[in-house]
C-alpha cells in the first residue's frame, strides 16, 4: 500500500512495502473529484514528461496505488536509462572526434618539426663525410647529437600516442639476434668511451620470429638509459636462452646492468608509469620525457614477455626483460653489391625522380645523394612530377606526400594509370616523408607506392632502397626494358 506524507497539494507517495519507492506529486480537487497526480518533478499544470498519470477519485488507503507508484518508478528508470545511454552516445562521439583532432594535430606536429630536422641532420650527415678539423667535427658531433636527441623524443610521443590509442602494432619475421645486438650497441659503445664507461654486449647469435625493429627499440632504451645514469664503471648487455617449450617458443632473457646511481624502491614502483622520472632532478640533470620506459613495457607486453627491474640507491641497476620467441631458419645469403650475374652495381646508372617542394630538402637530399654517384631530378610539387616523368624515363621516384597544386598519392596514382595506359611496367615509387605512422603508410601503399622513407632521411635506408632498384635493373638488363618506356 502507497501512504500520504504531507497533507497540502505537494506531497511524496511512499510504498509501505519498500520505503525506497518513493516519487513526488500533486493532489487536486476537480469537478467534485480528488485527483492525484505522480511523475519525477510534476509542473503546475500536472505534467509530467509530457504526459499526465492520473488516479482519480481514490483513498488514501487505496491497494491500488502501490502498483501504481512501482509502475510509475519503473517507466521514469526506464526514461532515465534511455537518457543516459543517449548521453554516453554522445560522450563516445565527442571523445573519438576529440582523439581523431589529436592524431592529426601528432601528425602535423610530427610533419612541421621532421622537416626541419631533415634538414639539420641531413647536412650534418653530408658534413661528417667530408675532411674537418678536429674542433669542427667535435662541434658537428654535438649538432648531431643534439639533434637525434629531439627526434628520439619526438619519436617517443609518437609511439606513446599509438599505445594511449591501441594503434602500436607489431611485425612477426625472422631477424637476426647477432646484427640486432650489434645494431642496438653500436652506437652506444662510441657513447661509453666518450664518458670513460666500458660496454660489454652479449655474443648471442640465432636466428628468431618476432619484431626486429621493436626490439631494438627496448634495448636501445635500456642500454641509452644505463649510460645516460652512469657516472662511472660500466655497462653490460647479457642474453640468456632458456630450453625449448613444448610449442617450439624458446625463452630468451636480457638483462642490462649498469653500476649507476641507482634507485630507491619507491622509484621502482612508479619506474614504468608515462611521464615518469626518478627525481624532478633527475630529470633536469640528465633530461628525457619519461615516455621511454612506458613505452618499453607495452611493447615487451604486446609480445607476450615482462619486463622489470632490480635496483638500490648508489648501486646501480639491472632491467631484465623475458621473452619467448620462434627459432627461424637463416635465409639464404646473398651479395651486398652485386647483381646474379656477379658484376658491381653501380647507383651513377640510376635514373632518379625526386618530387619534393622544400628547397631545403632538395638541397639535403641532392648532398646526401651525391657521394652514391646520383644526381637526381627534381620536380617542386606532384604535378610537375607527373609531367616529367610523362617526358623522360626514370628507374625510381621519391615523392614528397604534401606538395602544393598536386600531392604526392595524387601523382602516384596519375603516374600508376598512366603507366597503365601504356602498358609499361610500373617504376618503383617510394615516399619521402615526415609523416610516417601507420595509417598514413597504409594510405601511400593503398595508392600504388611501394614502400616509404621517413625524413630526417636515414642515409643507410635511403642507400638500401636504390641499390635494391640497381640490383633489378641489372638482373632485367638484356630482357626488354619496357619500364624504360615513355608514358603517353
Amino acid at each position: 500500500m502507497a501512504e500520504l506524507i504531507g497533507c497540502k497539494q505537494s506531497i511524496i507517495l511512499q510504498s509501505l512495502f519498500n520505503s525506497d519507492l518513493r516519487l513526488r506529486g500533486l493532489v487536486k480537487v476537480q469537478d467534485g473529484l480528488l485527483h492525484l497526480l505522480v511523475g519525477h518533478i510534476p509542473t503546475a499544470d500536472g505534467k509530467v514528461g509530457g504526459q499526465m498519470l492520473v488516479f482519480s477519485d481514490f483513498a488514501p488507503t487505496d491497494s491500488t496505488l502501490d502498483t501504481h507508484l512501482i509502475s510509475v518508478i519503473h517507466q521514469q528508470l526506464l526514461e532515465d536509462a534511455q537518457r543516459i545511454s543517449k548521453e554516453l552516445k554522445a560522450k563516445s562521439r565527442q571523445a573519438e572526434a576529440a582523439n581523431e583532432a589529436k592524431t592529426q594535430f601528432l601528425a602535423t606536429v610530427s610533419h612541421e618539426i621532421r622537416t626541419p630536422l631533415n634538414g639539420v641532420l641531413g647536412m650534418a650527415d653530408f658534413l661528417a663525410g667530408t675532411e674537418l678539423a678536429p674542433e669542427q667535427r667535435e662541434a658537428l658531433s654535438i649538432v648531431i647529437d643534439s639533434g637525434q636527441g629531439l627526434l628520439t623524443i619526438l619519436n617517443d610521443v609518437l609511439d606513446y600516442s599509438k599505445v594511449e590509442a591501441g594503434e602500436l602494432e607489431l611485425e612477426n619475421r625472422a631477424f637476426d639476434l647477432a646484427a640486432l645486438i650489434k645494431g642496438a650497441s653500436g652506437l652506444f659503445h662510441v657513447k661509453a668511451v666518450e664518458k670513460g664507461l666500458h660496454y660489454v654486449s652479449s655474443p648471442a647469435r640465432g636466428w628468431f620470429m618476432g619484431d626486429e625493429t621493436r626490439l631494438r627499440q627496448i634495448l636501445s632504451n635500456l642500454v641509452f638509459n644505463a649510460i645516460k645514469f652512469t657516472q662511472f664503471g660500466g655497462v653490460e648487455l647479457r642474453v640468456e636462452f632458456g630450453e625449448v617449450r613444448d610449442d617450439g617458443m624458446t625463452p630468451l632473457v636480457f638483462e642490462v646492468e649498469d653500476s649507476g646511481i641507482g634507485m630507491s624502491e619507491e622509484v621502482q614502483a612508479r619506474l614504468f608509469k608515462p611521464f615518469q622520472q626518478g627525481e624532478v632532478t633527475t630529470a633536469r640533470k640528465f633530461g628525457g620525457t619519461g615516455l621511454g620506459l612506458a613505452i618499453c613495457k607495452n611493447l615487451v607486453e604486446k609480445m607476450g614477455g615482462e619486463i622489470s627491474v632490480r635496483s638500490e640507491n648508489g648501486r646501480g641497476s639491472v632491467f631484465r626483460v623475458e621473452l619467448a620467441l620462434q627459432a627461424a631458419e637463416a635465409p639464404a645469403l646473398a651479395g651486398d653489391d652485386t647483381s646474379e650475374s656477379g658484376q658491381q652495381v653501380s647507383l651513377a646508372s640510376l635514373r632518379v625522380l625526386a618530387a619534393e617542394d622544400n628547397a631545403t630538402n632538395r638541397i639535403v637530399l641532392g648532398a646526401l645523394l651525391k657521394p652514391m654517384g646520383v644526381e637526381p631530378a627534381f620536380a617542386e610539387n606532384g604535378r610537375e612530377a607527373v609531367e616529367m616523368f610523362r617526358e623522360e624515363s626514370f628507374d625510381v621516384i621519391l615523392m614528397d606526400v604534401m606538395m602544393p597544386e598536386m600531392s604526392g598519392l595524387e601523382a602516384t596514382r596519375a603516374i600508376r594509370q598512366l603507366e597503365s595506359n601504356s602498358d609499361a611496367k610500373p617504376v618503383p615509387i617510394h615516399a619521402l616523408t615526415a609523416n610516417l605512422m601507420r595509417e598514413q603508410v597504409a594510405q601511400y601503399l593503398e595508392c600504388g607506392m611501394d614502400g616509404a622513407l621517413g625524413k630526417p632521411i636515414n642515409v643507410e635506408e635511403l642507400r638500401g632502397t636504390l641499390e635494391g632498384v640497381a640490383h633489378a635493373k641489372s638482373d632485367a638488363q638484356g630482357t626488354p626494358d619496357t619500364h624504360n618506356r615513355k608514358a603517353s
